[in-house]
């Protein structure tokens, strides 16, 4: 079988119908996606046949009156398709099609629904999305011999952070930090000893009968410190969960180059907030045999 054509050697450009994506695909809808722990993206169409609809049913100033709204549902402790008891609103316009939704706390489930808040507490809901569940967001609680728990050293090196200089003399400041250094001096001293002990057992071996001196060695980074024990703070943008006291302790592997760690506080009522940028730089240097 053969078959014959043409081949166009005009202008070969799409035709103009072609170049861009519709606005709108004519139908009232719309989808959630789980960004990271913290933060949704939202996007949704509403048909002017809606619009229409609302207006008919609520009369024609319902889009005056009411204001318009993503209201973000905790669907954690209910099936899909129930009714959630908490809830917050955020305002927009429905013209604006998507939007990015942070929440407060990750490793839950939400959903969201776009419509109108209206002047007596009532809600006018459009469009509805599906619902995701968000990641933690947490430090993992897997550890294993090379990740060794160390809560007891992290306790105490809370109470040596700092913290509690304010208000004291040099006196005490240079006795505090005599302290702190003596600490870190034990704990590091305890990390090389965990680190021979757990990364010979993985790591290559030479043949017995080369019996060649070898080394091996790696190291990790332990951010802690203290707020108020309500407070919000976020460690790079991500939620950090505190301590009933207010502290809180992470741990990184710490790869060559740069890390740049922000710490951020926000209080309880939103009125106070701290910041702390610590940057952090390595380094690995082998020397030649």
């Amino acid at each position: 079988m053969t078959s014959s054509g043409q081949i166009k050697t005009g202008n070969t450009a799409p035709e103009a119908e072609h170049k861009a994506l519709p606005q709108g695909y004519g139908t009232t809808e719309a989808a959630l996606l789980p960004r990271d722990p913290n933060w949704m993206f939202l996007y949704w169409e509403i048909t002017e046949n809606s619009l229409k609809n609302l207006r008919r049913q609520r009369g024609e100033d319902v889009l005056q009156k009411g204001r318009q709204v993503i209201r973000v549902y905790d669907a954690s402790g209910s099936a899909d398709g129930g009714a959630p008891s908490e809830y917050f609103d955020i305002p927009v316009m429905f013209e604006a099609g998507s939007w990015y939704v942070n929440v407060r706390e990750g490793g839950r489930a939400y959903r969201c629904e776009v419509g109108l808040s209206m002047p007596d507490g009532s809600f006018l809901g459009l469009v509805r999305t599906n619902t995701v569940k968000l990641p933690g967001g947490r430090v993992s609680d897997v550890t294993d011999e090379n990740w060794m728990a160390v809560t007891a050293d992290f306790d105490k090196l809370l109470q040596l952070s700092g913290v509690e200089y304010i208000g004291k003399g040099s006196g005490e400041v240079a006795k505090s930090l005599a302290q702190r250094w003596e600490m870190l001096r034990a704990v590091f001293s305890r990390a090389s000893s965990w680190g021979v002990s757990s990364m010979s057992s993985q790591a290559p071996r030479k043949p017995e009968q080369e019996k060649k001196f070898w080394l091996v060695a790696d190291c990790e980074l332990i951010l802690y410190g203290a707020t108020e024990p309500d407070a919000f703070v976020t460690v790079s943008g991500r939620r950090v969960n505190l301590n009933p006291d207010g502290t809180f302790s992470m741990r990184f592997a710490l790869p060559d180059g740069a890390a740049d760690l922000p710490v951020k506080a926000l209080s309880r009522d939103e009125t106070g907030s701290r910041g702390i940028d610590i940057k952090v730089t390595r380094a690995t240097l082998n020397d030649a045999e």
